[in-house]
């Protein structure tokens, strides 16, 4: 079967793109060995909150998903995201100026008083925001939603080849490939982009303590619901690549961290774990999403000879594999940034609009190409 365009990686990345493509009209088959969200997206601690830095470009980009995601799952999906303020707290004394400093250059609606919560005084020690409004997203149920209007296909792609006009993908042929595949290999050479691994655990949890609001410290903490129903998860504090251990993931020890660092910020009483969820995701080097095009990095180096010497060229001198994209690299942010960046990536295909610069993958190609040619 002939599909316009393939999707490898069902995680929110993949989903996202699948549900904008669809919607513009495509064929779509979106393709995990897996299943959907059964990898990082679906041990992702979904929430939906800004980044909390004094600012740049990448603030920019994080506020504008932000903004654009709390919209879009209120609006289509809002039974499977819970609409709360959020508390996030500096978690050192280095970091209290930074809390100042967003504060102080933030658009964002603020609240003036905090939420009624039982916090440390630890927590009490350190500066914190008190935004408005922020999400939390039933992460598996959102990317099942997404999926509906492609075609699910579940088998491990290792390999896929260009012929004749088309991409052979596993079983199927399709006119593009669109790569969404995480920190897991790559199925085309790609030496010029590194990614790193992020592993994230998140544990739902019921407590017979209300919490009104959603709270971001050593881990991020979520309102309850009217059950005691919550979640804590936590991306950057809990590091594991199954991919190059051979000891399998301590689930237990990693709970206990999630819980004792979640005690360090609020007081919960009566906690009871429900169910763990873990899973790989993962970031680039510079810690922009990777949302575009994909170069042929070995046919580019032997067609612009320059680029062995570091110097850099138009993007357009550079050879590409026809009819291939990747969106990757977002980290512990894949529920805040996946539908702005996806739907970006499916206007750029159905409508032939730009993407950022900032995004383009082939970023990383002019360093690999120097380092390369030696």
């Amino acid at each position: 079967m002939t599909y316009d365009t393939a999707i490898i990686g069902a995680g929110i990345n993949g989903c996202a793109t699948a549900y904008f493509l669809t919607k513009g009209g495509e064929k779509v088959a979106l393709i995990d060995r897996e299943g959907i969200a059964a990898g990082g997206s679906g041990a992702a601690g979904a929430f939906v909150s800004p980044k909390f830095s004094k600012g740049g470009p990448l603030k920019a980009l994080m506020e504008e998903s932000y903004l654009f995601s709390l919209d879009f799952y209120e609006c289509y999906f809002p039974e499977l995201i819970r609409i709360a303020p959020l508390i996030h707290f500096a978690k050192y004394e280095d970091e209290n100026e930074k809390v100042r400093a967003f504060k102080e250059t933030t658009a964002l609606p603020m609240l003036a008083s905090m939420p009624e919560v039982p916090l440390t005084e630890e927590a009490e020690a350190f500066e914190h925001v008190v935004l408005a409004r922020s999400g939390l997203v039933n992460a598996q149920a959102v990317c099942t939603r997404l999926a509906e209007g492609s075609d699910f296909i579940l088998d491990d792609i290792n390999i896929i080849k260009y012929s004749e006009g088309l991409w052979s993908v596993g079983r199927i042929r399709a006119k593009k490939v669109v790569l969404a595949t995480g920190a897991y290999r790559p199925v085309v050479s790609m030496p010029h982009i590194a990614l790193r691994a992020v592993w994230g655990h998140r544990v739902d949890i019921r407590t017979s303590t209300p919490l009104p609001c959603h709270l971001h410290q050593y881990v991020s903490i979520a309102a309850t619901g009217a059950n005691g129903e919550g979640a804590i998860g936590a991306t950057h504090d809990v590091h594991y690549d199954p991919q190059t251990v051979t000891e399998p993931y301590d689930v237990a020890q990693g709970r206990a961290e999630l819980l004792q660092k979640a005690a360090k910020t609020v007081m919960l009483e009566h906690v009871e774990v429900l169910k763990d969820y873990t899973g790989l995701r993962s970031g680039s080097n510079d810690y922009y999403p990777l949302v575009g095009r994909v170069a042929d990095a070995e046919a580019s180096l032997l067609a612009v000879p320059g680029l062995s010497k570091g110097v850099k060229t138009d993007a357009a001198s550079l050879v590409y594999h026809p009819g291939l994209y990747m969106i990757n690299g977002t980290g512990g942010y894949g529920f805040v940034m996946g539908p702005l960046l996806a739907r970006s990536l499916a206007e750029s295909l159905l409508e032939g609009k730009p993407l950022p610069e900032a995004l383009d993958p082939t970023r990383f190609l002019y360093r690999w190409a120097k380092r390369a040619g030696k």
